[in-house]
């Protein structure tokens, strides 16, 4: 079998790591000759001749080329389907699906450029405002009125979210065979600093509601791999859908530890195989290591901690993923407790400079 995997990222590079008990021919396509997943997987000479060798097609993150995606869903190949993909090239259309199919998000409207979106944000006293396209980690995220000034002046059509008071955020990583079959992972509790994941725990209880959004978000187009949605909890009691993620996610890497993870069920389901559930999954916490390089890292004592991954980015650079660390313990609370521990091995006194989002100037 051979899958082709469209961006060579972190993402890529653990598919990659966790395909190796699936017979698979696994090649990346990444225009970047340094990306991670090139330090594993086969880099075809040909882009758009591999989407016609290949058995399956995939994507590690939104930004892909677009028309080796299209290439590969015209032949059939592309899992999941294209339709999730071009959904995730704008929020706009992104929170218009979830209003279509029943499933709750933060109240929002539509601007058509930055003079709309300021009325609007006004009329809500407090609100997010955001750029439909190219944002992750936070990028392109304003809040009113604290950046008012921020705002004024972007470009294009802007999505206008109402603030809502968060009790928390947690996230579902689900998967779903082509044959309908689907698994859930436990759900992980989320802590982010200015838009990007920080560090995470699983499992923790979340309504029930929360399985059935997510199904419904399944069935829209039979999704076929792993999928992420990510959830607040409000503070008077609702449960909204933030975002999904039609891909293997960093919410799920502490599946890692278990021994089906995230990214070899996402191999599994795009190839046309069986899922595989885990037999033991142990309270574990994943702290993601940002802008530090290794050569900074207190490596020995982190591995006290836990199991280190790097994905041997050549630069860092503050809010940058350069690895992560999973932790197993005998309870929630033990993991908890080791991650903050973790968190200040890592990051000391620099955790602003390196993790917290600077703005320019207005």
């Amino acid at each position: 079998m051979r899958l082709y995997v469209l961006g060579g990222g972190q993402l890529a590079l653990m598919m990659c790591w966790e395909s190796q008990r699936v017979p698979v021919h696994f090649s990346v396509y990444d225009p970047d000759p340094s990306a991670p997943a090139y330090r594993c997987a086969k880099r075809p000479s040909d882009p758009l001749e591999e989407v016609d060798k290949a058995d399956a097609v995939t994507f590690e993150f939104e930004n892909v080329d677009i028309s080796l995606a299209e290439r590969a869903e015209k032949l059939g190949k592309l899992r999941p389907p294209l339709a999730y993909l071009k959904v995730k090239k704008s929020r706009i259309e992104e929170r218009a699906l979830m209003d279509s199919i029943g499933v709750p998000t933060v109240p929002w409207r539509r601007a058509a450029n930055w003079e709309e979106a300021i009325k609007i944000a006004e009329s809500m006293g407090r609100a997010y405002v955001k750029v439909p396209t190219g944002g992750y980690d936070g990028k392109g995220q304003y809040i009113y009125p604290h950046e008012a000034a921020l705002i004024r002046g972007l470009a294009g059509e802007l999505l206008v979210e109402e603030y809502v008071d968060i009790r928390r955020e947690f996230s579902i990583v689900a998967a779903r065979a082509e044959n309908g079959d689907v698994y859930f992972y436990p759900p992980a509790e989320n802590f982010y600093v200015h838009g990007i994941l920080v560090w995470n725990y699983a499992p923790t209880k979340v309504p029930e509601e929360a399985y059935e959004y997510v199904h419904r978000i399944l069935e829209w187009g039979k999704y076929v791999g792993v999928i992420a949605v990510e959830f607040f909890e409000a503070k008077d009691g609702r449960v909204l859908v933030n975002e999904i993620a039609p891909r293997v996610h960093n919410t799920g890497h502490w599946t890692l530890e278990t021994d089906a993870s995230q990214f070899e069920n996402h191999v599994r389901a795009v190839l046309g195989l069986p899922l595989r559930r885990p037999r033991a999954v142990a309270p574990t916490a994943m702290v993601n290591i940002l802008g530090v390089g290794l050569g900074r890292l207190p490596l020995a004592e982190l591995e006290r901690l836990g199991r280190v991954y790097w994905y041997y980015k050549a630069e860092a650079r503050p809010r940058r993923k350069m690895g992560h660390l999973n932790i197993t313990a005998g309870s929630v609370e033990e993991a908890i407790t080791k991650a903050r521990e973790a968190l200040r091995l890592i990051y000391e006194a620099d955790f602003p400079r390196l993790v917290m989002r600077s703005r320019p100037s207005p």
